[in-house]
């Protein structure tokens, strides 16, 4: 039966690169930039409805300087949920360094849609700018200078801030999923070898490894083996994560299984 190691963070990164891939994956961010875009466009939308609906005052498709400090939080809450879902994605497309992706999405989702937005009023013309902007102005990011005056006030802070916290923890989060998973199927895995070591133990057989002979190990036989050594026996007695111990683990393991 086939070993399942943990992964850990430093050994994904360490992986990326020798595969070539280097530290930072572009595409794993402009997916989660986009995934951002996409949720708040949503959220904010569901949630206008909503207040609509009800008949509340607050307008959450009006400008920083004229939502309020209810409706400035409320844009705030929606932009951590969306950049959540957002910075997530980017971690676990990356599948390594979780939180400089999610930070690679906040500051890409800024990035873009202020270079197209200048892009916009460099060649639209003057009655379309406004129109265009109000529909980029959904996905929560300042699009005019007077806006980008406000980013100090409650609204400003609790805009940004939720699309950097969300960004950061979604990242953090997708990455973990990958050592959350083989953690799993590691104790999925121990678990079975455990039942099948009670159901030999209860035919009354002994433990044998592969090549048919005496699974038992003798501490005075192990004392002088190198590392090397060490590991083949633990391999050839398929202990599980043995290629992350070290020499004492790999003897305390073969002596545990006496």
């Amino acid at each position: 039966m086939a070993t399942t190691a943990v992964e850990r963070r430093k050994t994904r990164s360490d992986l990326a690169q020798l595969a070539g891939r280097g530290p930072f994956s572009l595409f794993s961010m402009l997916a989660g930039v986009l995934v951002g875009y996409a949720m708040t466009a949503l959220l904010v939308g569901g949630a206008a409805a909503v207040l609509v609906h009800n008949g509340s005052e607050t307008d959450l498709t009006e400008g920083w300087d004229k939502l309020g400090t209810k409706g400035g939080l409320l844009l705030g809450g929606l932009l951590f949920v969306a950049y959540l879902v957002g910075g997530y994605v980017a971690g676990r497309m990356a599948w390594r360094r979780g939180w400089s992706h999610g930070l690679a999405v906040f500051v890409g989702s800024i990035v873009i849609v202020g270079a197209v937005a200048l892009l916009v009023r460099s060649l639209a013309k003057a009655d379309d700018v406004g129109k265009i902007t109000d529909a980029f102005r959904s996905f929560g990011v300042p699009t005019t200078r007077d806006e980008w005056r406000n980013v100090d006030s409650i609204v400003g802070l609790a805009s940004i801030g939720g699309m950097l916290l969300g960004s950061l923890f979604g990242g953090i989060l997708g990455e973990r999923w990958y050592t959350r998973t083989s953690r799993g199927a590691l104790a999925a895995e121990v678990d079975v070898r455990d039942r099948m070591a009670a159901v030999g133990a209860g035919n009354g057989h002994r433990a044998r490894n592969g090549n048919g002979h005496d699974d038992t190990v003798d501490s005075d036989d192990i004392d002088g083996l190198t590392k090397d050594e060490l590991y083949q026996r633990a391999q050839e007695r398929d202990i599980p994560g043995r290629s992350q111990m070290s020499k004492d683990e790999l003897k305390e393991a073969l002596q545990e299984q006496h």
